[in-house]
């Protein structure tokens, strides 16, 4: 039970503050709904806040068929196409480059990698790039420890760094630890990552 309400509650906190406002004066509404969808009266049921301030119910199609792991990688395969590091990561770069262009040397890079201070990257099989926006004045950012700690890999911490979050008003995490809200981007990576 506590799963379902924490995961209801991280649900809701990502809402904008007015689609919160409004489920707050609809409660009777959504706990219809709710019970509705629990008791199996409405499958597939999904409730929605709309700009026009009304709950809304819609109707999904299901999952469909299921096909064969062959079948799903070829279709992922016909989907999938194969992107630069830097059209999701923004501007990178390697250790030789980050201490030419920053002064911070290969050896102090190195050491924040091992101790998980830093975003590192794989470009390659062995190589990695490091995303140059966690650094402000030659170090890394207060908090990108943290969310690497919770993160199950680098790739997904920084995925989750550069995407605008709900629960900081818009934001991306990365800009609300630039702007000093460390412990606002800590609790919204403890809730997203657990």
């Amino acid at each position: 039970m506590a799963e379902l309400i924490s995961f209801v509650s991280g649900v809701i906190a990502e809402l904008p503050k007015d689609e919160q406002s409004e489920l707050a004066r609809e409660k009777d509404e959504v706990r219809r709904m709710l019970i509705e969808v629990v008791h199996g009266d409405r499958p597939q049921t999904r409730v929605s806040v709309r700009s026009t301030g009304r709950i809304e119910r819609s109707r999904g199609t299901g999952l469909g068929e299921v096909i064969s792991l062959d079948e799903g990688r070829a279709r992922l395969d016909r989907y999938a196409t194969a992107r630069p590091l830097e059209s999701w990561a923004g501007p990178v770069a390697g250790a030789g480059e980050v201490e030419d262009n920053l002064g911070i040397p290969r050896s102090t890079l190195s050491h924040w990698h091992k101790k998980g201070m830093v975003v590192g990257l794989l470009r390659g099989a062995r190589k990695l790039a490091y995303p140059l926006e966690q650094f402000v004045d030659a170090r890394p950012l207060e908090g990108i420890a943290d969310v690497l700690r919770l993160a199950p890999d680098a790739r997904s911490a920084w995925l989750w760094l550069r995407q605008p979050h709900g629960a900081l008003d818009g934001l991306t995490p990365l800009d609300a630890l630039k702007a000093g809200a460390r412990q606002e981007v800590v609790n919204g990576a403890e809730r997203d990552f657990a």
